[in-house]
């Protein structure tokens, strides 16, 4: 050959019967592990079953069933049904007292949520190394977390009552006038944002410590080492990097705020002069105590599914932006 180089031949491999078996066994082997994952995917699905058909029962079913119910003119028991079309939503608005009961619910979700996550913030910051003293105040701050918000809300209403409250008691001991702030309605609504923070800031706490926590030691050493100070560190360091944590605690105190009942059902009512009905107290009064009023309730029901799930969409794209 060219070159110097010499090709070298070698002999023809002869397998027998019994070696030619073993290789098409090795290459069955090699398919395996297709139906394997194929037996993996099926045993997933078996245990998520249980999970998809509780969804699917309990959201997916009584969601579709809402919007039938919505078109729909019949009681709370359901009887005597009488199918109306969209008039429930044309209805909805142009119903005065609907529009105001939106406008509550956006009124004390712009004062509630702001308040919640700065309190939050300044917490974790100082409760976030596990010294015993944080330890023992995080357990005490997350003790109204725990506490049913029906006892929150009657415990309140007891404590700030014009006449039998224990904080009329003190004013008294004072010498200041009583102070009936459940009853006025410049400031009902703004003790019941007051009440929702106290049960539910600790919750917010704990989410943010955690997401604190989990921050590495080396960016606060070399933030440090830079000559930053706490304060510098806590906007430079700590705050960008627990934001996926505080972009999800934004978007569920802002679900939640929209759908508050139940601390303003126990220590107002909706009162006085309809100063605290927020959008589900209103849907729940027509609901269960207006006659033939089912269908109409469902379509304000649906207009605040509408508005949270728009909230959601716009909140998860601007959590992707900002991550990216």
């Amino acid at each position: 050959m060219p070159g110097g180089y010499r090709m070298i031949r070698y002999p023809p491999i002869v397998l027998n019967q019994q070696e030619v078996d073993s290789v098409t066994a090795v290459n069955r082997k090699k398919v395996r592990p297709k139906s394997f994952e194929r037996k993996l995917e099926r045993t997933a699905y078996l245990f998520i079953m249980p999970a998809a058909i509780l969804l699917i029962i309990f959201c997916i079913v009584p969601m579709l069933g809402s919007f039938f119910v919505s078109t729909q003119k019949m009681g709370v028991d359901l009887s005597k049904a009488e199918f109306v079309g969209l008039d429930n939503y044309t209805k909805a608005l142009s119903d005065r007292r609907f529009l105001q009961s939106v406008g509550i619910s956006l009124k004390y979700t712009a004062v509630e949520v702001p308040l919640q996550m700065i309190i939050g913030l300044v917490l974790s910051a100082l409760l976030a190394k596990n010294t015993v003293l944080n330890k023992l105040f995080r357990s005490i701050y997350f003790l109204p977390v725990v506490a049913s918000a029906v006892t929150v809300g009657v415990t309140w209403q007891l404590v700030l009552h014009s006449n039998i409250g224990i904080f009329t008691y003190w004013l008294k001991l004072l010498g200041m006038k009583d102070a009936n702030l459940l009853n006025n309605t410049s400031t009902a609504l703004y003790v019941v944002v007051f009440v929702a923070i106290w049960k539910t800031f600790g919750i917010s706490a704990i989410i943010l410590v955690s997401a604190i926590q989990n921050i590495s030691d080396s960016l606060f050493e070399a933030a440090a080492m830079d000559g930053a100070g706490k304060i510098r560190q806590f906007f430079s360091v700590t705050l960008p990097s627990i934001m996926p944590s505080f972009w999800f605690l934004l978007m569920t105190r802002i679900i939640g705020s929209l759908q508050m009942f139940d601390i303003v059902y126990t220590m107002t009512g909706g009162g006085p002069s309809r100063s605290t009905t927020t959008m589900v107290v209103y849907i729940y009064d027509q609901a269960f105590n207006s006659m033939n009023k089912t269908g109409y309730s469902t379509a304000m029901s649906e207009f605040l599914f509408v508005g949270i799930m728009a909230i959601t969409i716009v909140m998860y794209i601007i959590m992707d932006r900002t991550s990216d």
